[in-house]
């Protein structure tokens, strides 16, 4: 008896860990910039936790056709508290259909669903002209994908919907009624994708009221709301070849937002050579506002003689162009550090979509980073 009991034990204890599934990533480094400009939020006293993440990924099978999925992610720079960025439920109907529901990353790019996941990208960082300009990473809501299998290639779909609310160190933005679509085709070599996507969007600038208060002025209330439930559009066209030797991947992007928001239009070119365990690459990126007549006032305040004009509605204005070269060494399966150099210029007398107080103030039209990096997927 006791026999059989630990035999059915085993059984269940192997069912158990077939069942659940733990995987992560983590990133260390450190990268200093040539002034304060802020590029990426690096500055000239940036240190190794800013560049540090920690994040553990469980996966659950509900059902043979069912799982839970829960990712927590870590930041140094936000003193390693965790902080959910993935919890959907994910149901396959087909082999080709799958839905979800649930905390999700927003799919906007071609490396939405591993931003964070320094290994599985060629460069030390997602090239920040077309990435960074959209501060929301997440949403809650659910999508559905379909993938349509021809003979050497494949076309899938994604539909999507919801919500998001998320604040950071430049303003506070929310997402509601969000909806788009990605079409993506392959045949892995070549990748095409599409991306357009629309929602009702609120913009509180919580920079622009730190920038007043350091003039010892006060915003007047209502401000620094660049957007309240306004219309706002995402556009995206990215290309992707690789053949296990050459690697080129492009993306092109336009964000709209009816109001004072920036409308931009951004781009990266990147093309990378492997050569055994060495990657050596080059990216060239660009990102322009493309409504700045809309910005030729200033945002008021409340100063010591009464209301009077604070911060030019021109600080809003972007333009900069992007230029990294670097290498990655895969020193090990599943460990990667990678150096990477990064000139940025050509800022025009906007500031950049960088540190304004910084740019606008000083005569530093330019900018380099410099960055080390270790990235592991386990």
């Amino acid at each position: 008896m006791q026999q059989q009991l630990d035999s059915m034990q085993q059984q269940l204890n192997s069912v158990k860990d077939e069942r659940v599934r733990f995987n992560g990533f983590f990133s260390t480094g450190f990268a200093r910039a040539s002034n304060d400009a802020g590029f990426d939020g690096v500055t000239d006293e940036s240190s190794v936790a800013d560049q540090s993440l920690l994040a553990l990924q469980g996966t659950f099978d509900v059902t043979d056709k069912s799982q839970a999925v829960l990712q927590l992610v870590g930041r140094g720079a936000e003193d390693w508290d965790p902080v959910v960025e993935w919890a959907y439920l994910s149901h396959r109907p087909t082999n080709d259909l799958q839905l979800r529901a649930g905390k999700m990353r927003l799919p906007f790019f071609m490396y939405s669903d591993s931003l964070e996941v320094g290994y599985a990208q060629t460069w030390a960082r997602p090239p920040a002209a077309v990435y960074d300009p959209v501060a929301i990473q997440s949403y809650v809501g659910a999508d559905a994908t379909h993938t349509f299998n021809f003979n050497g290639s494949s076309l899938t779909t994604q539909v999507f919907t919801g919500f998001t609310e998320e604040e950071g160190n430049i303003s506070e933005v929310k997402l509601r009624n969000t909806a788009g679509l990605t079409l993506s085709w392959t045949d892995y070599v070549w990748t095409v994708r599409g991306i357009a996507a629309t929602a009702e969007i609120s913009i509180n600038a919580t920079r622009l009221a730190a920038i007043a208060e350091a003039n010892d002025l006060q915003l007047v209330d209502g401000q620094a709301i660049l957007a309240d439930e306004e219309r706002g559009n995402f556009f995206g066209l990215g290309l992707g070849y690789d053949n296990g030797t050459w690697q080129v991947i492009s993306e092109v992007t336009r964000a709209e937002v009816d109001g004072k928001f920036a409308d931009t239009d951004s781009a990266y070119v990147s093309v990378a050579r492997r050569f055994g365990t060495l990657t050596p690459y080059a990216v060239v990126g660009w990102i322009e506002s493309q409504d700045n007549e809309e910005r030729a006032g200033a945002f008021l305040a409340q100063g010591p003689t009464g209301i009077m004009p604070a911060v030019p509605e021109s600080v809003l204005n972007t333009r900069r162009d992007e230029y990294s070269v670097g290498v990655r060494w895969d020193i090990t399966p599943g460990v990667a550090i990678k150096a990477d150099v990064t000139h940025v210029r050509g800022f025009e007398g906007s500031a950049g979509g960088l540190n304004p107080a910084f740019i606008l103030a000083n005569d530093d039209d330019t900018t380099n980073v410099y960055t080390l990096k270790l990235d592991s997927a386990f």
